[in-house]
């Protein structure tokens, strides 16, 4: 016999995710103050959502209600588990509508692929908007360590312990399930209690969403740093072309060789360390794109401040559009903070500030930017 349960997500919040918490109690006060009454089946009908007898007021309120006390609790955890970390992202009440529509579609969702007896049944449940959750979660944050808590059965003895797996492992199993369960419904008059069609109305809702505002996002993201493309140059220095000697290449293109070298033999740290030499000789050292955050990162680790400065300002030179170059702007800032150098860290916190909106360095480096300013 085996359980598993998720216990907690990577992401903390910055905020407090009032509109979450706020439909969680709802969902737990009416369950507490209804479910328990001989009247509830009749509150079921009336305010569940029916295919056959659509509307929008059912919808609504078919969102707030539940079969029972794990279908509450399962349904209000993974609300807890996820849910914050959009809001957190996205804003109270831009969060909200997000929810209201995922559960809208949901219901529609539903009601179209269901037929038979079962469109003259209730549907009832958040699960369809939590779907929609699930589907931005998904989006935003793939890589989420999920820790799940087990039980085991085996052989007459229990064990008991936790492991990670990441989010879109797990999100996109659990959505192969629902697709599944719909499938083996889709044409048959009777229905499982549990609404298929919901779960995925409301995940595509919320993958399709996710989606649109990541494409905002990042053209958003973009234009701003062009706009601070100037700012950018003076921080990190513009690519100039420049002759050099027959020998000093000679030099160069050994050393890029040995820096490939060592790269394959995975030896990051010398590799870095030959990587930061090189630069106070040559401003251009051809690597692999993916090191050049990497290697500055581990001459900023090796207190290697110099290099790490000369690696971090070519990586914002060349990549400003990276999903690193708010981080290595971040870094830069407190290596210049470090070594006394205030106009040229306050430089660097307020490019993210200005042109870096989007950013989840952004009020780490206002409030860095705040400080400097007091002093």
């Amino acid at each position: 016999m085996f359980f598993f349960w998720p216990i907690r997500d990577e992401f903390g919040v910055k905020k407090i995710p009032v509109i979450n918490y706020t439909i969680i109690f709802t969902n737990v006060i009416i369950y507490f103050l209804f479910g328990f009454s001989s009247g509830y089946e009749e509150i079921i009908r009336n305010f569940g959502f029916i295919p056959a007898r659509f509307s929008w007021f059912t919808i609504f309120t078919s969102m707030f209600l539940h079969g029972s006390i794990m279908h509450l609790i399962g349904n209000m955890w993974y609300l807890y588990l996820m849910g914050d970390n959009l809001e957190d992202r996205w804003g109270h009440f831009q969060y909200f509508l997000f929810y209201l529509f995922s559960g809208i579609i949901a219901a529609l969702f539903y009601g179209f692929f269901t037929n038979g007896d079962a469109r003259t049944i209730p549907s009832i449940g958040a699960s369809g908007a939590i779907s929609g959750v699930l589907g931005a979660y998904l989006m935003l944050f793939p890589k989420s360590r999920i820790t799940f808590w087990y039980w085991l059965f085996l052989i007459f003895k229990i064990y008991t312990g936790t492991f990670n797996i990441f989010s879109y492992f797990w999100i996109s199993f659990w959505f192969v399930q629902q697709i599944i369960g719909m499938m083996m419904n889709v044409n048959s008059s009777a229905t499982s209690g549990i609404a298929f069609g919901a779960h995925i109305g409301g995940f595509l809702a919320g993958m399709g969403i996710a989606l649109l505002t990541k494409g905002f996002q990042r053209m958003r993201y973009v234009l701003n740093i062009k706009s601070g493309s100037s700012f950018l140059y003076d921080i990190a220095g513009e690519s100039v072309m420049k002759i050099i000697p027959f020998e000093d290449q000679v030099e160069l293109f050994n050393v890029e060789n040995q820096i490939k070298h060592l790269v394959q033999e995975k030896n990051e740290r010398e590799s870095a360390v030959l990587y930061g030499e090189a630069l106070k000789r040559f401003s251009e050292v051809r690597i692999p794109k993916s090191l050049g955050y990497r290697f500055a990162e581990l001459l900023q680790d090796q207190g290697l401040f110099d290099e790490a400065i000369l690696a971090y300002r070519r990586f914002i030179r060349n990549n400003p559009f990276s999903n690193f170059a708010d981080n290595a702007l971040y870094n830069l800032g407190t290596l210049y903070l470090d070594k006394g150098e205030k106009e040229k860290a306050k430089n660097c916190f307020r490019q993210i500030a200005i042109f870096y909106p989007y950013s989840e360095l952004n009020d780490v480096a206002r409030y860095a930017l705040s400080n400097i300013t007091k002093r």
